[in-house]
């Protein structure tokens, strides 16, 4: 009798151990697929001061995901921010209250001490130049990569 308590005792530990290893496991995909939704969205941050466009966090883009460029401009005048890149695509771009959505946006202003949200999702890898159409000496340049999942 002893022994058939202790059988039934190891294999409701064994059964405990088990479901706490498949809630964990449970629990680890669900942060992993929160995770993955967050890592969906790239997000590039550009301040305009000084008439010169500072990308704050540089990072390369890749294609496929969800772009998020937010600019800042710090300047005390207007700017502007166009690249071929969005030609073409749905593009939304939104701030201080207004909001423009659809496709062929070429470019947008952005107003003295303004933010604009700009997003938008490419396939076209690639070296995409951006420029401010009202000052021809400002320009930059975005690098779109292609990884090859492992």
């Amino acid at each position: 009798m002893v022994e058939r308590t202790r059988q039934i005792s190891s294999f409701f530990s064994r059964g405990l151990v088990a479901l706490a290893c498949l809630v964990v496991f449970q629990v680890g995909l669900v942060q992993a697929t929160d995770s993955t939704e967050v890592a969906q969205e790239q997000r590039i941050e550009i301040v305009i001061r000084d008439s010169a466009f500072l990308l704050t966090k540089p990072a390369p883009i890749r294609p496929g995901l969800s772009t998020v460029i937010v600019l800042r401009n710090e300047d005390i005048i207007r700017h502007g921010f166009t690249s071929p890149m969005l030609f073409g695509l749905l593009v939304h771009a939104e701030g201080e209250g207004i909001a423009s959505y659809g496709k062929g946006i070429e470019g947008v202003y952005v107003d003295p001490g303004k933010t604009l949200v700009i997003r938008f999702t490419t396939e076209r890898p690639g070296s995409h130049p951006f420029r401010c159409d009202l000052h021809p000496q400002m320009k930059g340049e975005f690098l779109m990569l292609e990884v090859l999942a492992v």
